[in-house]
């Protein structure tokens, strides 16, 4: 009797410890499949978002914290047609977020030059009053988002080239890559008219320095070239014009910057005549600067943009420049024709050109 009973309980041990040893091989495996699903999550992610920046958009997780950022800084005015920024949206403007985490797309986009420049232009010859009005259309990652969530109607003041083209002014344009890709008709069909030039400006508009430059966004270094070889790739893409020329984002640069561009085939182009026209309510401020220091040979710099947002009064103010300089004897040119003016060749009709053959004589005779 007492050795049935010895044998039930030992049968009954042994299937404890065979129930127990089943439940850590479940838990094993169930912490293997969770570890397999982040890295799987992890992985989709990583490469969606390389894939969003090979082809110039903006990742959705940045994106996403962008929105999120500005949906904290930011409202909406009551008038539906103005849709301005809270009381600190110019400092929501300048921080912008950084990109640093962005991986860099290595391929080579357009075919280099060697007639580039470790040097940099700030205006051409003071013996001719002659100067050119140039414009940069500033654009980051988050200012395209801005267009995109409806937090600003248009970075593109039409009013500024149709008053250019009315009144037959020619000016530069340095474009970043971004307002190219937000507005290649427009473009395109600027590209139409002889009276403008388009140079390049880099692609996202970021600070190319460590020091940081004016809080643009902060990338790094092994980016700048695609900075550069994009946004003369899209330039020529949709103006059919080989840029010549390279501007610094907020003009910060140093030695291995420059080294760069004269890499890339391009001249570094900056300017002596600041219009301090960026975040500018006070028209005649813009007028006095720009007048103030002209000299023949000028580079002015002005900007185009939003007229709500970041230039609110760079139109208003142009056209008292363009009429005061004009009387004070100056014509505009584009910023090629100021640095590389036109050879001039004498003019000679048939008649002088046969009674100069007269002069000359046979060899050997």
């Amino acid at each position: 009797m007492n050795k049935k009973v010895y044998k039930k309980n030992k049968k009954v041990v042994k299937n404890v410890i065979f129930v127990r040893r089943r439940n850590h091989k479940k838990l094993n495996l169930s912490i293997l499949f969770v570890l397999f699903f982040i890295f799987s999550i992890s992985t989709f992610f990583y490469y969606l978002n390389v894939w969003f920046f090979v082809n110039s958009t903006t990742p959705p997780t940045i994106r996403y914290i962008s929105t999120q950022i500005g949906n904290i800084r930011m409202i909406k005015s009551e008038n539906s047609g103005f849709v301005p920024f809270s009381t600190n949206w110019k400092s929501a403007l300048l921080n912008q977020h950084k990109t640093n985490l962005i991986p860099q797309k290595k391929k080579i986009l357009t075919e280099k030059k060697s007639n580039g420049s470790d040097q940099i232009i700030w205006h051409g010859s003071r013996d001719k009053k002659e100067i050119a009005l140039t414009f940069d259309a500033d654009i980051t990652p988050i200012m395209v988002d801005w267009i995109h969530d409806g937090q600003v109607a248009s970075y593109d003041d039409t009013r500024i080239t149709n008053y250019l083209l009315q009144h037959q002014i020619k000016a530069t344009f340095f474009l970043t890559g971004l307002w190219i890709e937000l507005y290649p008709k427009e473009t395109s069909e600027l590209s139409q008219s002889p009276l403008f030039e388009f140079e390049n400006h880099s692609f996202s508009h970021p600070a190319m320095i460590s020091e940081g430059c004016f809080g643009q966004p902060e990338i790094p270094a092994s980016q700048y070239p695609f900075e550069i070889e994009k946004t003369q790739q899209l330039i020529e893409q949709y103006t059919h014009q080989t840029p010549k020329y390279f501007r610094f984002p907020g003009g910060c640069y140093d030695q291995a910057d420059l080294e760069l561009v004269k890499k890339e085939g391009l001249v570094t182009v900056h300017w002596d005549d600041v219009s301090n026209d960026g975040f500018n309510d006070n028209e005649q401020d813009i007028i006095s600067n720009v007048l103030n220091e002209a000299e023949p040979g000028g580079i002015i710099v002005m900007h185009m943009g939003s007229p709500v947002t970041n230039v609110p009064q760079t139109f208003n103010a142009l056209p008292t420049i363009i009429d005061t300089l004009e009387k004070r004897g100056y014509t505009f040119v584009t910023v090629n024709e100021l640095i590389n003016p036109p050879q001039i060749v004498a003019q000679v009709t048939p008649a002088e050109y046969l009674t100069s053959l007269k002069y000359f004589k046979t060899p050997g005779l």
